[in-house]
This record gives structure tokens, C-alpha cells and sequence, in this order.
């Protein structure tokens, strides 16, 4: 049973969602099944407790439609669709774990009363605080809530590669609106009218492992590189943040042409949009050299040091000396150092027209050595497609020049932009009148399933908004009570209001 500590929060109903549904379920992307059954359960028990008249709908891949009538006299206002996702990313620094497919999340409120958090892993905020507003206004029984007709889409797997919005079946569900409210937005008062686009790769090499005997007088070391902030591969790739794949090449790139390499394992990351945090490689060399190798990592470590601290304060590298492994050949070290090496990570491209937006990125997400393969992941965005398409068609070129097989996965559509969007101006306006500040409209780095969505209901007019959510894909991530709070009023005066939206 997950301990409920936010129920003095407001609204109530809300951060009950929250709880009770999102944070007890464990939901990885690619892992839904049990979320989708707890949220058809809840909703199907609660309406049928409460007397409320829902529809519920799922379609082949797992989406689910939530469908409520209008309230009386509000027949003939423009449907609404709300939407967002139900997976998240599991990340956690906790050193012995966690395991994501059967602990629930602990949400705990921070010493300063202004944001939930949880105990060192990711919350789920994104984004599941996002749907326990959506899904809380479909039960309100505060008798100041009008709506025309409601549609709530709860999509799968957007994490990883936006799987539910890109075999959203439109007519088995029965969507009907002309209207989207995209609610994975994470920043109260902005409203987003466009996102990149983005595709990952994977490159493969079959390998064939040797015993270290075979080699005599080899000496074996550890490199560590663990602490980083981490983050969001798109909303977070611009800031000062590292990579710690990119630091461990770094180093190894300092002493490979020097000696003879040979790499017993190199695993870093784990999500394929989540800017690395952790990075480890074991590896041998001669054991008369190891004491210039070390003298040369040295140098690297103090420099990386230098640089990184005032942004990374939390950032750790340790050297010591390692247990023997079976190893990669030097030949095939030395491809994945030099590949691993130039493969580059972080912002490639700002916006010309737009002060400070990334236009083009990379993240360098997740290395794996087994016996047999060694994989290397990257996940590059951009909000222009042929950008996309030519950085994904030099990496794949760079790729075969070091003699890697290169899988290149399906791309995902940016969002254009449509700043003139009548549904745009008119949310706008409400709510400025409801947080009573300027409303900041902008595109974002991220991938958001607008882009996907959009293309299947032609003629939709969208916009993306959300509470405030910081530090997303990491254990630091948390969610701003009061902006929750905000965003819940600014749905119900809303939607009262989209009466007058014609």
C-alpha cells in the first residue's frame, strides 16, 4: 500500500489521482499494462460510485479515450480534447535500485511547502500530475464546472519513441473534437505551439571476447564518471549539463593513442532521452605503461574538474584498479573509443529567428557491452526535417567509415508552429485573465505528440500547456504545488468559457 502524503494538498482530488493511481502503478514505457488496467478500473469504479456518465474506449496499441456528455446548456459548445501520456522515465541515483516494475514512487512534499519530489528516483509528474487534473475535472462535482463535451486521450509509450500517437486509431475510438489541449507542457503560463522532431540510431558491433592470460603482463583499471544532473534530452540539452558517455571517451580518447586499449565493458545510461548521468568502463593495458596512463587520465580528470564543478557540483570520477575481464580485441576498442569519441552530444544548431531555441541536438544516450555485441544509442531532434535527416545520414556515414552496422529508427514529425491559430488566441487570452501575468507562447526542443496526433484529425487546432515541472528524467524532478493548483482553476474557467469560442 502506497503511502498518501499529499492529501493535504489542494485540490484534493487531484493529488488523490496522483497517488492512488499513478504513483502506486508502476509505468516504464513499453511496461503500461498495468496502469492502463488501474486507470480503467479506477475510472469504471469511481463513475460508478459517483453516478458519473463516462464512456471509456481503448484501441489495439493501448490508448485510452475517456468520453464525458456536456453539462446542461452546454450541448453545442465545441468538444474538447484533453491529452497526454501514461508512461514515464525511470531513472533513480538510490545505490542499491530501485525496481520500477513493482515499487510504487514515494511523493513527498520538500521542507520549503512549494514542491512534491520524490525519494530519489523520478516523480512521474510527467506526466501523470497532468492527467490527474484532466481526470479530477471529469469527476468535480463543484456546481461552478460547465463543459461541452469532453474527451480525455491517455496515450502509451510516448517516452520512447510516441508508439501510442503514431497508431492512434482515431475512428476505433470514436474522437471526435476539433479541439486539442495537449497537457505535457512543463512551465505554468507558457503555452507551446510547436516541437522538434527527432529519430534515434543504434549502432552494432559483433564482437568476440578473449581471456586477459592470453595476454601476459596486463593491468586492469576502473573508470568512473557518476554524479551528473542528467536531464531531459530535448528541454534541458542546452544547458551546461554533462554527459558522462562523452566524459568517459573524453579520458579514454586522451591515453588511446598511446597504448594498446582493450576494453572489458563500457556501460553508461539507460533511457534514450535522458541526458546520461553515469558512465563506467573497465579496461587493461601493459602493465609497465600504467603509470604514464595514469599520469595522462590525471591531467584529463583535473581539467574535466576544472570546467564542470560550477555546473556540475555533484560530479564524481574515480580511477582504481579493476578485477580481470574478458576483453574486446585493442582493434575493437579502439573503434568504440574513436566512434564514441566523435559521435557529438548537446545542442549543434540554434534557431536563427528564435533567441536561444536549439534548433538541432544530439544526446548520446546509452552504451552496452555484452559478451557478444557492443551498442552504442543516440537520439538526435531537430525542428527542421531535413536537418534531421542529414545529421542522422552523417552519423550513419561515420558509422560504416569505423565498420559498425547502423540501424537508423523511425523518425517522429515536428510540430509546426501555427501562431495564428484562432483556438491559440483564445486560450491565450483566458489565461491571461486567470494567472494575470503575460502568457509566453513558444516552441519548444522536446518531442511532443502533437506533431503525430495532429496529422491523423485533420484540421485540429492544438496547443500544449502544464504546471510548472523541473529537473524531467531525473531523480531531482519535481512539481510546483501552487502551479497544480493554477492550472486546475484555469480548466474550469475554461472550459466554462469555451462557450464563447467560435
Amino acid at each position: 500500500m502506497i503511502d498518501m502524503a499529499l492529501t493535504s494538498l489542494e485540490p484534493k482530488l487531484v493529488w488523490q489521482i496522483f497517488e492512488e493511481v499513478f504513483n502506486s502503478t508502476p509505468r516504464e514505457s513499453k511496461k503500461e499494462g498495468k496502469i492502463r488496467k488501474k486507470i480503467v478500473q479506477w475510472v469504471s469504479e469511481r463513475a460508478k460510485i459517483e453516478g458519473v456518465n463516462l464512456q471509456i474506449t481503448e484501441d489495439a496499441i493501448g490508448n485510452i479515450l475517456i468520453k464525458k456528455s456536456a453539462t446542461s446548456g452546454m450541448e453545442n459548445v465545441p468538444a474538447l480534447l484533453m491529452q497526454g501520456h501514461m508512461d514515464m522515465v525511470c531513472e533513480t541515483d538510490k545505490p542499491e535500485g530501485f525496481d520500477f516494475d513493482t515499487m510504487p514512487i514515494t511523493a513527498q512534499i520538500q521542507s520549503n511547502g512549494e514542491w512534491v519530489e520524490a525519494d530519489h528516483t523520478t516523480l512521474g509528474a510527467d506526466n501523470g500530475i497532468a492527467l490527474s487534473i484532466a481526470l479530477a475535472f471529469m469527476f468535480d462535482k463543484n456546481p461552478d464546472i460547465e463543459h461541452g463535451p469532453l474527451e480525455l486521450l491517455i496515450t502509451v509509450d510516448e517516452e520512447t519513441g510516441l508508439t501510442g500517437a503514431f497508431n492512434l486509431d482515431v475512428e476505433a475510438l470514436g474522437i471526435t473534437s476539433k479541439l486539442l489541449m495537449n497537457i505535457d507542457s512543463e512551465d505554468l503560463g507558457a503555452i507551446t505551439i510547436g516541437s522538434a522532431g527527432g529519430g534515434d540510431m543504434i549502432f552494432r558491433k559483433n564482437i568476440e571476447k578473449f581471456q586477459s592470460e592470453e595476454i601476459q603482463g596486463l593491468k586492469f583499471f576502473e573508470l568512473k564518471i557518476a554524479g551528473l544532473f542528467g536531464g531531459h534530452s530535448g528541454v534541458d540539452i542546452a544547458l551546461p549539463r554533462a554527459n558522462a558517455n562523452k566524459l568517459v571517451a573524453r579520458c579514454m580518447s586522451a591515453i588511446i593513442d598511446y597504448f594498446n586499449v582493450y576494453i572489458a565493458l563500457w556501460n553508461g545510461g539507460s533511457k534514450r532521452n535522458a541526458i546520461t548521468r553515469e558512465s563506467k568502463v573497465v579496461f587493461a593495458i601493459s602493465e609497465d605503461q600504467s603509470d604514464k596512463m595514469e599520469q595522462l587520465l590525471n591531467n584529463e580528470k583535473e581539467a574535466i574538474l576544472k570546467y564542470y564543478l560550477p555546473h556540475e557540483p555533484k560530479l564524481v570520477i574515480n580511477f582504481k584498479e579493476s578485477d580481470p575481464f574478458s576483453l574486446l580485441s585493442n582493434s575493437d576498442s579502439s573503434d568504440l573509443i574513436h566512434l564514441v569519441n566523435l559521435i557529438p552530444s548537446g545542442p549543434l544548431q540554434f534557431s536563427p529567428s528564435i533567441h536561444g531555441l536549439v534548433e538541432t541536438s544530439n544526446n548520446l544516450a546509452v552504451i552496452s557491452t555484452t559478451e557478444s555485441e557492443v551498442s552504442i544509442q543516440i537520439s538526435a531532434r531537430s525542428s527542421v526535417d531535413a536537418d534531421l535527416i542529414a545529421f542522422r545520414r552523417t552519423m550513419a556515414q561515420l558509422g560504416y567509415l569505423l565498420n559498425w552496422q547502423v540501424d537508423i529508427q523511425k523518425s517522429y514529425p515536428g510540430w509546426n508552429p501555427e501562431p495564428n491559430n484562432p483556438f491559440l488566441k483564445f486560450v491565450t487570452q483566458n489565461y491571461q485573465e486567470i494567472l494575470n501575468k503575460e502568457i509566453v507562447v513558444e516552441a519548444i526542443h522536446a518531442g511532443l505528440e502533437c506533431g503525430v496526433i495532429g496529422a491523423k484529425i485533420p484540421g485540429i487546432q492544438m496547443v500544449s500547456l502544464g504546471p510548472t515541472v523541473e529537473n524531467p528524467h531525473t531523480p531531482e524532478e519535481r512539481v510546483n504545488i501552487e502551479s497544480v493548483a493554477l492550472l486546475y482553476k484555469f480548466l474550469i474557467l475554461f472550459c466554462r468559457d469555451l462557450k464563447n469560442f467560435s
